[in-house]
């Protein structure tokens, strides 16, 4: 299963309180996610200039228990 992630230049800061320094949290590529985080770019890319927000994709990592 693949997931997606919207990630950002460490430089952004998305409001005056903003504290973290990791990107967004990864979720399941769905068709929904997908759209969701083209227009979190689109949107994010207007304010911060272009390429400061983009999609990533990877495999689900399997989380096994012992």
């Amino acid at each position: 299963m693949k997931q997606i992630c919207v990630h950002w230049r460490s430089s952004v800061v998305h409001d005056e309180d903003d504290e973290h320094c990791d990107d967004g949290l990864w979720v399941p590529a769905t068709p929904s996610a997908q759209r969701e985080a083209r227009v979190i770019c689109e949107v994010q890319n207007a304010i911060h200039g272009p390429g400061s927000h983009w999609i990533e994709e990877r495999e689900a990592l399997l989380m096994c228990s012992a």
